[in-house]
């Protein structure tokens, strides 16, 4: 069974590091993928955290370097020059982190249940990759975690809008019988439903399959796939045939993504850090956490099951819903 480890002391990290292969990633040029922080949002991975992964990494005999991908939509980080002036604006600098930080912009093709990905260059070259996520809520997927930190973060801003525009719902109106339940459940009241009259606005519309997923009739379909399922496939195309080590980290969890500059509010109480070698496992872990102590929040939040991406995630064996928790 798959190892989840966990801790609420960050200097136990190196104690947690033991438990898994770092000798293996001794020599190699190492990207920390990482998200780091939309202008205005305060709740992203700090460079204090930061810090003590590299200085592990780097006591492991590793040569590690802070990674990320260019956005689709217009802000700071659409181009390489922007987001590298935003990383420095939050503390993640050569002289802070003590490595360099690289941004892409390009990919390589990467076919994954016969879809096409374009994998981040430095993902797509890299045969060892430590991933640093900071779960919390989101607004597509119910949650943001490992999976989705590569999903959406490890590709290029062409396969980030193919993966939106894909999980658009379609509307086939033979099948209607406007019955209202894709109206009531849309968190973005993105769809209306009079009499015999059913409207969708696509502009309000953020794909999260939801008004799918709750249609009995099935007069909605997604253009292409589910979000959440298109995630767990594109996530598996940047660390398919990789050795990868996970960390989540459980603090500041906010209802909303660190793209959000009005991510907030905070919705469950700080809880700790995982490690796996398990993108599957250490997100279901994260769930499994957070739930105890605020029963389905993210859900009853963001009203979109995040559990779908980890359920997807199995079915393509991206990794394994099944785990140990070991506590330090």
């Amino acid at each position: 069974m798959t190892k989840v480890v966990f801790f609420t002391d960050i200097k136990k990290l190196h104690k947690a590091f033991a438990l898994f292969s770092l000798q293996n990633y001794a020599g190699k040029k190492v990207p920390v993928k990482l998200h780091m922080g939309e202008k205005g949002n305060p709740y992203f991975v700090k460079p204090e955290l930061v810090k003590y992964v590299v200085d592990e990494l780097k006591k492991a005999g590793a040569n590690p370097f802070l990674f990320d991908t260019t956005v689709a939509y217009h802000g700071s980080r659409h181009t390489k020059t922007e987001y590298l002036n935003l990383a420095k604006l939050h503390g993640f600098t050569n002289k802070n982190i003590g490595c360099d930080i690289v941004i892409d912009d390009s990919g390589v093709s990467t076919l994954v249940e016969g879809r096409t990905f374009m994998v981040a260059d430095h993902l797509k070259n890299s045969t060892h990759i430590f991933a640093l996520s900071h779960v919390k809520g989101h607004i597509q997927s119910g949650m943001g975690g490992a999976i989705k930190n590569f999903g959406m973060g490890g590709v290029t801003k062409e396969t980030k809008i193919k993966i939106h525009d894909g999980s658009y719902p379609v509307y086939q109106k033979d099948a209607c019988t406007f019955c209202g339940v894709c109206a009531e459940v849309c968190p973005f009241q993105a769809i209306t439903v009079s009499g015999e009259s059913w409207e969708y606005t696509e502009q309000k519309c953020f794909g999260c399959s939801t008004c799918v997923d709750a249609c009995p009739f099935e007069a909605l379909q997604n253009q292409n796939a589910d979000l959440q399922f298109l995630l767990a496939c594109s996530a598996k195309a940047c660390i398919q045939d990789k050795n990868v080590l996970y960390l989540n980290e459980l603090k500041r969890i906010t209802k909303g993504c660190d793209c959000d500059p009005n991510a907030g509010p905070i919705i469950c109480p700080d809880i700790g850090y995982l490690i796996s070698d398990d993108p599957v496992a250490i997100d279901k872990a994260s769930l499994d956490l957070i739930n105890n102590i605020k029963e389905n929040v993210f859900k009853k939040i963001n009203k979109i099951d995040p559990m779908k991406q980890i359920k997807y995630g199995e079915e393509i064996e991206l990794g394994s819903s099944s785990y140990q928790l070991i506590t330090l």
